[in-house]
């Protein structure tokens, strides 16, 4: 009976610690500043690849570009046009040679131009309008140094020959 009562006691005391809890040192309470962020790395973390690519690092490396200066913007209608863009389509002669007209379509434009003697285009004047060719003259601010001064265009041109 003896041994009864003193594991019945023993029992109680095991018991009785973990069910009663036992004082401990009150801790202050936490701040939600005081935590550290979700996105912080301990400092003693590294990352080990082992034949595994980084997972934040971009796997398609982006191409390294040469600094281009931004196009400048051409004005809209017929000065926005360069004489090397310039289809000729046809042109409309008269007995007076300021009554002619060439008609002018560029890439990209709704619809065709009109220009007589005197129109400037992006880069050049138009001189000279004939039944079969038309005379631009380059201005100074699209002229190139080397190229000529003036061009002349052909309304029909020959087989083979730059249009």
């Amino acid at each position: 009976m003896r041994r009864v009562l003193l594991l019945s006691s023993a029992l109680v005391v095991g018991l009785s610690s973990v069910v009663l809890p036992q004082a401990q040192p009150e801790k202050p309470p936490v701040s939600p500043e005081d935590l550290p962020s979700v996105y912080t790395v301990p400092k003693q973390y590294q990352y080990l690849a082992r034949g595994r690519r980084d997972p934040f690092v971009n796997p398609v490396p982006k191409p390294k570009t040469a600094v281009v200066a931004p196009p400048t913007s051409r004005p809209p209608g017929l000065k926005g046009v360069m004489v090397s863009e310039a289809q000729i389509a046809g042109v409309v002669t008269s007995k007076e040679p300021s009554m002619n007209v060439v008609i002018i379509s560029a890439p990209g434009a709704k619809a065709a131009y009109f220009a007589r003697v005197g129109d400037e285009l992006y880069d050049a004047v138009v001189k000279n309008i004939k039944l079969d060719t038309v005379t631009f003259t380059l201005t100074a601010s699209g002229a190139d140094p080397k190229a000529p001064r003036e061009i002349v265009r052909r309304v029909r041109p020959n087989l083979g020959e730059n249009k």
